[in-house]
């Protein structure tokens, strides 16, 4: 605020990213046992890449990539104890595969692995593009289809009430 204060134009943007088709699971440290997984769906790299780029340009407050993830905060504002019943009932399952991993498979938590360069995992269920993503980084486009939504469930409550 100090540097805003004093010209700068310098926006901080939250990136909040849902679970993203990355290494991140292969490589990271659990005591669990088994290989951790992300609740389904997993976004590909370039959903993030879009929200990133888009903050840069843009500088909204915060910024979800995925519509999953969306979906979970707009789930924790209405409702936090619904969404955290929802949370000890299905996510923990959800987060752990057959595969074991023991707690001195190598891990990147103090570094790389060694020989692990990949960009992307084979998380099941990843989906490669985002509406909400889309959506948030087009917002004429997201005043148009809500405009439109909006006026289709006008006409459609009309012809109701005439009917």
């Amino acid at each position: 605020m100090e540097l805003r204060r004093d010209g700068w134009s310098i926006g901080v943007t939250n990136v909040m990213p849902a679970v993203i088709n990355t290494p991140f699971y292969e490589t990271a440290l659990t005591k669990m046992g088994v290989k951790p997984t992300g609740v389904p769906p997993a976004y590909q790299p370039r959903v993030v890449a879009d929200a990133i780029l888009y903050a840069a340009e843009n500088a909204p407050r915060d910024i979800v990539a995925g519509g999953a993830g969306k979906q979970m905060l707009l789930g924790q504002r209405l409702s936090p104890r619904t969404m955290d019943a929802f949370m000890l009932r299905a996510a923990f399952g959800t987060q752990q595969t057959d595969e074991p991993k023991g707690p001195d498979a190598p891990n990147a938590l103090f570094g790389p692995v060694e020989g692990h360069g990949k960009a992307q995992a084979d998380l099941n269920k990843t989906v490669s593009r985002s509406l909400q993503v889309w959506l948030d980084t087009h917002p004429a486009m997201k005043r148009g289809v809500l405009a439109a939504l909006g006026a289709a469930v006008l006409l459609a409550a009309r012809a109701a009430v005439r009917s």
